[in-house]
């Protein structure tokens, strides 16, 4: 950048050195040598404005992006782990910055890239990687809640009615939780499923859900209709986080495998 403005520099210096040269051994007059000097400055001046300029800027966003995804956790893995995904993360992000959108903001916007590959990833993670990642996910289900029921229902389900930025409507504290726990949950995901006893899962589903309809009776078939329009969307958020805390009371062996199992249904 600044060898290109010197030799900018230098050019112009030349240029004007020849036409002085020009004014004085030839017939050449003022306002032409004017015109001469004016005219390749700007030339040059559209050229730096129309393509120069705004190519530099794009190529410095693109670095900046590319180091941005690079190093947030929860994605700084995918780049070896999943290189395509990460590169449609990458391009995707950046037409968002290009776009005018804040960093965090932008990065948040992100997440819903992951839905799939995350419930991928839960059923070949570490007990103590998902056991992590949905404590942390209740209690942000818990701080939407508390925020707006209609957010909290677009968290948990995001094929229905579209996801949410969590950038923007948690704190930053929870925001880095959820990311170290997404972090976690990939880093100790990369081999194959884990075992799943099908009958311990059914039985402690079983206990969950006695214990559940106590508080809430039949409403709790809700929870398998959530495209119905018709459900009570603030309700299904609050059974959501009982059904979850219910599982995260288990022992933690049985917790994990119930909850792999749930997203094996579901997944």
């Amino acid at each position: 950048m600044l060898s290109l403005f010197i030799i900018t520099l230098v050019a112009f210096g030349l240029l004007a050195l020849i036409i002085i040269v020009l004014l004085r051994t030839t017939a050449l007059r003022l306002w032409q040598g004017v015109l001469l000097f004016l005219l390749p400055v700007l030339l040059a001046n559209l050229l730096w404005f129309s393509w120069l300029h705004p190519r530099q800027q794009r190529q410095a966003l693109a670095t900046e992006v590319a180091n941005q995804l690079s190093e947030a956790p929860g994605y700084r893995l995918l780049k070896t782990q999943e290189p395509v995904l990460w590169q449609l993360l990458n391009r995707e992000l950046l037409h968002k910055r290009l776009a005018g959108v804040p960093p965090e903001e932008a990065l948040g916007e992100m997440r819903g890239w992951l839905f799939d590959l995350v419930n991928q990833r839960l059923v070949r993670a570490s007990d103590t990687a998902i056991l992590n990642y949905i404590r942390v996910s209740v209690e942000e289900m818990q701080a939407l809640q508390q925020q707006n029921a209609q957010s909290c229902f677009r968290f948990l389900y995001p094929q229905v009615n579209g996801g949410v930025n969590l950038q923007q409507l948690l704190p930053p504290q929870l925001n880095q939780r959820d990311a170290q726990a997404l972090d976690e949950l990939l880093a100790q995901s990369t081999g194959d499923e884990q075992p799943l006893d099908n009958q311990a899962a059914q039985r402690d589903l079983q206990k969950v859900v006695e214990t559940l309809y106590s508080k809430w009776g039949d409403r709790l078939q809700q929870l398998n209709m959530p495209a119905d329009t018709t459900v009570d969307r603030s309700a299904m958020c609050a059974m959501s986080i009982d059904l979850y805390n219910g599982i995260l009371a288990l022992p933690d062996k049985q917790a994990a495998n119930l909850l792999r199992k749930m997203v094996s249904l579901t997944g």
